[in-house]
């Protein structure tokens, strides 16, 4: 067996700011989670809640394969009692319509069986790539979608590069309805809707102009676990998650990769080497996050636009 494991926080300086996790139990279960960014500051434990969210699920998963072999089925809901179970240690009683509010994390999970068998539970967009071929990954239309604003805006904006990215980040983060003296955000937003319909003609021009509007900040936790809208997503955030959103399965695999959406793609190979080498090139060609890798953040010097984590797997 071979295990290659990997973490970087998006500011290298600062790595207590990581909100990414790895759960690595040799033969048991294998897992990357990634905490998501709270916007309002919020803290446990000296935590920001992203990462005390990816803290819980990692010590929850570890408690249950550490001596077990639970069923997939019972992942979700077992790490969702114990991010309940970890408000009620604060004394909080999370509200279900404050979405801004919650401990939210995302998981990529692999569990090994006999004979190479691969039980798979992905919740959010962490993703796994078993024997170098299959990639298992759920995206979100709904960061398509902030991600397409972004790029509308950043040729609006001058500045320098640190100024630049600051702004193109207020926009994508609090959406259209706000004010910002300079910007033409009417021209953005509908630059930002033509490019939505052409490239997500499924989804509801309602929902675009919901999102375009109200961004990141104020607008993407209405879909959070909802299932009445195609730009739903899933996240463990203490609350029930819809099943139809939460992707579990059985493959044959000798080779395992679990890897969080701070890689832009998964490398042409397997291991850390790779994967860095595949991820500076990315870098390199496309910093801003504007171009082939459109993303809701983009990178500076000294600061990455995401946390990114890499977990490899040789079975035998």
């Amino acid at each position: 067996m071979r295990i290659e494991a990997f973490s970087e926080a998006r500011e290298p300086a600062n790595p207590q700011s990581n909100e990414d996790a790895l759960v690595i139990l040799p033969g048991r279960a294998y897992a990357v989670i990634d905490g998501v960014t709270d916007r309002n500051g919020t803290r446990y434990d000296g935590m920001l809640a992203g990462r005390y969210a990816a803290h819980v699920v990692a010590g929850a998963l570890t408690a249950m394969f550490a001596t077990d072999a639970p069923a997939a089925e019972a992942v979700v809901p077992t790490l969702t009692a114990a991010l309940r179970a970890a408000y009620a240690r604060h004394g909080i009683t999370p509200d279900p319509a404050n979405w801004g509010g919650r401990m939210c994390c995302t998981l990529a999970l692999a569990i090994p069986r006999a004979a190479d068998a691969v039980d798979v539970v992905l919740v959010g967009d962490s993703g796994l790539r078993l024997n170098g071929s299959t990639v298992l990954q759920m995206h979100k239309d709904l960061d398509q979608i902030t991600a397409l604003l972004r790029a509308a805006a950043w040729p609006h904006i001058g500045g320098d590069a640190v100024a630049r990215e600051a702004l193109a980040r207020q926009v994508v983060f609090h959406g259209l309805r706000q004010t910002i003296p300079g910007l033409d955000l009417d021209s953005i937003g509908t630059e930002a809707a033509t490019a939505c319909h052409a490239s997500l003609p499924h989804v509801p021009a309602a929902d675009i102009a919901f999102l375009l509007e109200h961004g990141i900040v104020n607008g993407q936790g209405h879909y959070q676990n909802r299932t009445e809208s195609v730009l739903g997503y899933a996240c463990l955030d203490g609350f029930a998650v819809p099943p139809s959103l939460i992707r579990v399965e059985r493959h044959q695999a000798h080779t395992i990769e679990a890897f969080t959406d701070g890689y832009a793609r998964p490398a042409p190979g397997f291991g850390i080497a790779a994967w860095e080498a595949d991820f500076a090139a990315t870098e390199r060609l496309d910093p801003s996050k504007i171009g082939p890798y459109k993303s809701v953040k983009g990178s500076l010097p000294g600061r990455w636009s995401d946390d990114r984590s890499y977990l490899g797997i040789t079975q035998s």
